[in-house]
């Protein structure tokens, strides 16, 4: 009998990661046309001699059609970011799950645990598994500190080197981020062809 090189379980870590690349370049390719969209109404808006708004009795702006489109582009922006965070702690999580059950963990089995265990069944780890757990630390418990070391690419110029209180919002995730960290992900799992 001739034994099959295939592996179920890293076909279905690989579809899931799939689709959660899927749902992503959707959800993010939508926020990040509503954001174009807003800026091209924007500069149409100031390259006419229109005026959207309201002024009050002695002619001052009370609000214009700028400052609103200005409002929903920091909104859309905002929501792309918050859509990039999401994902990066999501795929950590994902990582996390599954290969608690490939090595038969258990939920208590810390990062390092599970990278040994990992390894021990045969799966290669890629290097920069540890800085994405730093950043879904950073951004799930708001510890950052080992996050300037591992990646400080992703973080703001004042978090590389100070403590900021927030570190959710010293995170400034870009679309290559999130790609790292699915290619990150992707190097770090049980695979269809062993």
């Amino acid at each position: 009998m001739v034994k099959l090189n295939f592996d179920a379980r890293g076909y279905a870590f690989k579809a899931g990661l799939n689709v959660l690349h899927e749902g992503y370049i959707s959800a993010s390719t939508a926020l990040a046309a509503n954001v174009e969209r807003v800026k091209a109404e924007a500069v149409t808006y100031e390259a006419s001699d229109e005026f959207i708004g309201e002024r009050d009795d002695d002619g001052y702006v009370l609000w214009e059609q700028s400052q609103v489109l200005d409002m929903q582009r920091e909104t859309a922006e905002e929501a792309l970011m918050a859509l990039r965070r999401a994902y990066a702690i999501v795929l950590y999580h994902y990582w996390e799950r599954e290969i608690q059950t490939y090595t038969e963990s258990g939920t208590s089995a810390d990062h390092e645990k599970l990278k040994k265990r990992a390894t021990d069944k045969g799966i290669l780890i890629d290097t920069r598994l540890g800085a994405v757990r730093d950043l879904a630390n950073a951004l799930k418990h708001n510890k950052g500190a080992k996050l300037q070391a591992s990646w400080p690419g992703v973080l703001t110029p004042r978090a590389r080197t100070g403590q900021p209180r927030n570190w959710y919002e010293a995170v400034q995730l870009a679309d290559e981020h999130v790609a790292e960290v699915f290619e990150i992900i992707a190097r770090s799992g049980p695979v269809i062809h062993p």
